[in-house]
């Protein structure tokens, strides 16, 4: 039985006291068991062929609410596929000869990018050099990085554009480990009304209650299955220090829009949050970030953890009711079996 939002009352445990289901085992990575299962549950949902596997769409993924299709078909997104061992200048030119990339070299971690063109990227964090053999004296091979999606939207071209970039990923030798992570934007405007609906005020006060709803959604009603889900294949996840979670009170209301990245984000304006509020008004990129998803080369479990990122934005969007559903913190399928 839950009671307030990150605590537990279960096997005689205390009501205040938090879940903490995180084990850190040798290679620093966090297991939960039997992790996996949501990940094939929702995968299975999505349609299953004739082999029983489960089918890649290319069309309607965020046609979860079919009167609302309009709207939906307006919200924008972005990728963020980390990825190691694979040369990342190799990757850059098979993009930029397959007319995705505009550029067949990778960057620098955010220089300016070419509009509506992938990028492969250099990330320091997931970078080494293979050489110095006595074989290659004197040379390396840069290995590791990211690719990064332009804004994308929910189309057939887009689906088939994430196919290729995992496709050519794969056949380049790219894997992912531990440090690797997958990280999803959708611009803010998903959460807003258009300019004729309100007033100025009123349209503030729609988002700053939307903004609100989806940190609740996100961080505390269904916090366990999104980390399952986030754990894709193997059921392990990476955790901490690679991101921050947090299970934190929940207020009735906020007065601007820095103030819900700060609630829900114990550092203050951590942009590791797996819930990362902190560019919401920017007018630089004016985006909420999801990162609780291990890295991952599955085109499936990319497309349902996007996915799943458009069901909490449509429910805090359109479901406020969503939030009374008792909250369930990271580790409560522990406290059912």
């Amino acid at each position: 039985m839950t009671g307030a939002i990150g605590t537990s009352q279960e096997n005689g445990a205390s009501a205040t006291q938090p879940f903490n289901y995180f084990e850190t085992v040798e290679d620093g990575l966090v297991c939960l068991p039997e992790g996996a299962a949501p990940v094939y549950w929702w995968l299975n949902r999505q349609g299953v062929s004739e082999d029983f596997t489960a089918l890649y769409r290319t069309e309607e993924v965020f046609g979860l609410w079919p009167s609302r299709r309009d709207i939906t078909q307006t919200w924008t997104f972005g990728l963020e596929i980390e990825f190691g061992a694979a040369n990342r200048e190799w990757i850059a030119s098979e993009l930029h000869a397959r007319g995705i990339a505009a550029v067949a070299e990778p960057r620098r971690r955010h220089t300016l990018r070419s509009p509506g063109s992938w990028t492969v990227e250099f990330d320091p964090a997931l970078t080494w050099e293979l050489g110095g053999s006595e074989a290659w004296p004197g040379t390396s091979f840069p290995l590791g990085g990211e690719v990064v999606s332009p804004a994308l939207s929910d189309t057939p071209e887009t689906w088939e554009q994430v196919s290729t970039v995992l496709e050519v990923l794969r056949s380049c030798g790219a894997d992912v480990s531990g440090k690797c992570g997958f990280h999803v934007h959708f611009a803010a405007d998903a959460l807003r009304d258009g300019d004729a609906a309100a007033s100025a005020k009123g349209r503030q006060d729609a988002f700053l209650t939307r903004i609100t709803r989806l940190a609740v959604l996100a961080n505390a009603c269904f916090e366990d299955v999104l980390f399952r889900m986030a754990s894709a294949e193997g059921g392990c996840h990476r955790g901490q220090p690679f991101i921050y979670r947090h299970s934190p009170p929940r207020r009735d209301e906020y007065w601007s829009f820095d103030e819900p990245a700060q609630s829900f984000d114990g550092t203050g304006s951590s942009r590791q949050a797996v819930l990362n509020l902190t560019d919401v008004g920017s007018r630089e990129k004016d985006i909420i970030e999801f990162r609780q998803s291990n890295g991952t080369l599955d085109r499936r479990v990319v497309q349902a953890f996007v996915s799943a990122c458009a069901a909490l934005i449509g429910g805090a969007r359109w479901s406020p009711e969503a939030v009374l559903v008792s909250p369930e913190p990271l580790g409560y399928h522990l406290a059912l079996e």
